[in-house]
């Protein structure tokens, strides 16, 4: 849990996940956001208004969104200041940089990935996310914090989520089995050991495949979904109230 977290109780926390979004701008207590995305093969553009407005109707947040291009690369801006996880209290990735090629070994893995870990700050990873660096020398140790390894989709098809979990406070509320609207189910080759499977859909290919999951890194808490590449499927309110208690449980705002 991230520093500014901690000194949250369970009813002031739950009090501030009610706040109107309004009220996030000017409140010094309001979630700390980096939204990082951009990429290829999805529509980020009209995604991070998707996820800052979705986001915002839940949880009392102040976005810092930072956009790559088409092609991406592993050496983005943010994460250039050796200290900067001090200036969030969670990261939310959405990218798509999966024909990134680079030489540059160890370089998400110091900048990026052992940064979260030295400042316990959590993160959720989205859809694309899963795929990125997936190329990169860095694969093993982006992979591992992710929790899962996924190397391709299936084809565009509406799937059906099913619970694993149906007690976890992340899924609890939601109308499982859920159709979704639209949809690439990814092929999921891994889950690593430190992560918890709460959904799975079955595929075309007749496996089933985990599609929102939990993971601790070192530590660190990760939410992860393979849930949302189409608008349709990220704008739907069970999807927009999955990723936002899916939020509550990364920052530890949401009892187990």
């Amino acid at each position: 849990m991230h520093k500014t977290w901690m000194k949250l109780g369970g009813v002031v926390a739950a009090a501030l996940m009610l706040m109107a979004p309004a009220a996030a701008a000017e409140d010094a207590d309001a979630l700390r956001v980096l939204l990082v995305t951009g990429g290829g093969w999805h529509d980020f553009e009209t995604q991070q208004d998707i996820l800052r407005d979705g986001i915002g109707e839940r949880i009392n947040a102040e976005f810092t969104v930072h956009w790559e291009d088409e092609v991406g690369t592993e050496r983005m801006e943010p994460f250039e200041d050796p200290n900067w996880p001090e200036h969030y209290d969670l990261v939310v990735y959405n990218i798509s940089f999966g024909a990134v090629e680079s030489d540059d070994e160890g370089w998400v893995r110091e900048n990026i990935v052992e940064r979260h870990v030295e400042h316990g700050l959590p993160a959720v990873v989205i859809h694309g996310t899963i795929h990125t660096y997936r190329g990169h020398p860095d694969a093993d140790t982006w992979q591992a914090f992710l929790g899962l390894r996924s190397m391709n989709h299936q084809s565009h098809q509406p799937f059906t989520v099913e619970a694993l979990e149906p007690d976890h406070p992340i899924i609890a509320d939601m109308p499982l089995p859920w159709d979704t609207p639209n949809g690439e189910l990814y092929n999921v080759e891994e889950v690593y050991d430190t992560a918890a499977p709460l959904t799975h859909s079955l595929g075309e290919d007749e496996d089933y495949h985990v599609n929102i999951w939990t993971n601790v890194y070192e530590g660190v808490r990760v939410f992860g979904t393979t849930i949302g590449h189409h608008n349709e499927t990220m704008e739907h309110e069970v999807y927009q109230d999955m990723l936002a208690q899916g939020i509550r449980w990364a920052i530890g705002a949401l009892e187990e």
